[in-house]
Order: C-alpha cells, then structure tokens, then sequence
C-alpha cells in the first residue's frame, strides 16, 4: 500500500490544494518499507491529483482541502482522509494504531474530523449551516 501526506516541513501541509511537496511511504505488514517525497511545484489540480494517481498513491491523509481536490481524489481510487493535522510522525504513529480519528488530530474547526459535509451543509450543534 502506498500512503501520501501533503507535507509543510514536518507537519501535515494546512491546505492540500497548495501543497508542493507529498511524503510517500511505502507500506507493508512489517510497517514503513521506503519513504521519499516528491515535489509537487505546479498549481494545476489535475496535475497534482495525476502526480498521486502516477505514483499509485492508495491512500491521502491530509489537511484542509477543496471540494474539486477531493472529488478527483475519489474518483482516481485514491482514500482520501481530510482535515488532519499535526506533525507527521504523530500522524503516522496514529494511522498505524488505528487513533486518526482521535480529536487532537483534527484541524481547527473540524470538530467532525474526517467527515464531509453532505450536499454543502454541515449540522453543527444542532443547526444546519449552508
């Protein structure tokens, strides 16, 4: 399985979108078999997402990203969990122990963590926000 995160030094990149540097791990039962980066310097959604898609990326764990972002993500096949961050060995240790999903990886304001919104609202403390 191979594994990406958008990368910002050693923490999970803010905006996936902006990124211009990806972390690929390669990974096995035995844990993280290799780990390079690939730079990513061009602004293009497409190309980034074709970069991905060229690398056989199978999963994407990342920070904020856009709507297009994500559909073409999905649409490639690649997993895509949104809304983490936190610096990336954190990150991984997490992944591997099955505890993404425990708040303190959540950006800030995504009290929902890797959920999306469906049909463009999202149900916030009991309303509904277009």
């Amino acid at each position: 399985m191979r594994l990406a995160i958008p990368v910002h030094g050693s923490h999970v990149a803010a905006v996936a979108d902006f990124a211009v540097t990806f972390l690929l791990l390669d990974i096995t039962e035995n844990g993280i078999a290799e780990r390079r980066t690939v730079a990513c310097d061009v602004n293009l959604i497409p190309a980034k997402v074709g970069i991905l898609d060229d690398n056989r990326v199978d999963t994407l764990i990342c920070g904020a990203v856009s709507r297009v972002f994500a559909a073409m993500v999905i649409h490639s096949g690649i997993k895509l969990v949104p809304f983490i961050s936190g610096s990336v060995e954190d990150v991984l240790n997490a992944y591997f122990q099955g505890s993404l999903g425990d708040p303190r990886f959540f950006m800030p304001g995504h009290d929902k963590g890797m959920r999306w919104c469906s049909r463009g609202r999202c149900r916030r403390r009991g309303r509904f926000r277009s």
